[in-house]
């Protein structure tokens, strides 16, 4: 197990969570974030040597994790949307959500209805369901083959985001085909560096240096992004932290378990913590906010109005409160399962 990949998905889920409570400080590390996950999700499997010899078991495993807590997040959004805000407008896209296929359909108003995060996982359910036949592919025309392939892929995907209209692009961030070019990178790194010798030791010295490398390089990115250039506007989508990504991916790898400074703090037991709530984090944020805004807060009276513009200072000690409770009861459900 490699710790630090734990603590980078809790500060990623952070991140995240906080763009979405419109701190645009943090709208490229939620861009960064969003491409980590799908690049991170496909390097494990290549990584840990996942075994597809069964693909029903394969898929089962992972139905349990994500379909439950969807469906659970999605029906307690609709109710109290039916009791308090009425702000949904429901119509024949519900199933898909249901489903988690609406990302497929090339419209805002339907892969953002309804839980506005869980795009991500209609479109991350199309990478799990394409990956047996990935896999299959890639050991098939081997591995040198396969990086050309997948290099290919991400040319046409970047040529693709220089080119379409602004309506467009933003589809393409929620695209499955676009997405899962970020999950067969992944892949790729994780076929690549599961053959790669590890080095026993390294020094601490040695180790912190090689951690501040990814960590400036992605700092760069960031800062470019910010600098409003319109050719990052365009490439923000994915390719734009393929490289700072990759290079994070493949540091927490290599010195796993001869980490520097920065990975001993990553390596720190709350941290540690957080990265393991972090998928309930992420997909009860929005409905822990609108139970405190529409439920809780209104309790205050004329207080209750004023702390409104301070929400999610309010909100997130409870988000990571139920987070937590969520995830030990949804851990005895699928061991009982």
């Amino acid at each position: 197990m490699i710790k630090t990949f734990t603590s980078w998905r809790g500060i990623f889920a952070i991140c995240i969570v906080c763009f979405h409570f419109k701190m645009h400080a943090f709208d490229q590390m939620t861009l960064a974030g969003v491409t980590f996950f799908f690049m991170l999700s496909g390097f494990l499997v290549a990584y840990k040597r996942t075994a597809i010899e069964s693909c029903k078991d394969f898929y089962w495993r992972r139905i349990k994790r994500i379909f439950p807590l969807h469906w659970l997040v999605l029906a307690a959004l609709i109710v109290l949307d039916l009791a308090q805000i009425h702000k949904f407008h429901y119509g024949w896209d519900l199933p898909l959500h249901v489903l988690l296929l609406q990302s497929w359909v090339p419209s805002e108003a339907v892969f953002f209805n309804y839980s506005i995060h869980s795009w991500f996982l209609s479109t991350l359910m199309f990478c799990v369901i394409a990956t047996p036949l990935l896999l299959k592919f890639f050991n098939r025309i081997g591995i040198k083959v396969a990086w050309i392939v997948v290099l290919v892929a991400c040319m046409a995907v970047a040529a693709s985001l220089l080119v379409v209209s602004d309506q467009w692009r933003s589809y393409l961030y929620v695209c499955p085909a676009t997405r899962l070019v970020d999950y067969a990178l992944g892949i790729m790194l994780g076929a690549t560096l599961r053959e790669r010798i590890m080095p026993s030791s390294i020094s601490m010295v040695r180790a912190s240096i090689n951690e501040i490398v990814p960590l400036a390089v992605l700092a760069t990115f960031v800062a470019f992004h910010a600098s409003g250039s319109t050719i990052t506007e365009r490439l923000e989508t994915s390719v734009l932290w393929w490289l700072p990504v990759s290079m994070l991916i493949v540091m927490c790898s290599i010195l796993n378990g001869n980490e520097g400074l920065i990975g001993k703090v990553l390596c720190l037991k709350p941290l540690l913590w957080l990265g393991g709530v972090s998928f309930e984090v992420y997909m009860l944020h929005k409905l822990v906010n609108n139970l405190f805004v529409y439920v809780i807060a209104p309790f205050f009276g004329h207080f209750g109005v004023l702390i409104y513009d301070y929400s999610f200072a309010c909100t997130l000690p409870l988000l990571i409160l139920t987070a937590w409770i969520v995830n030990r009861g949804m851990r005895c459900i699928v061991h009982n399962s």
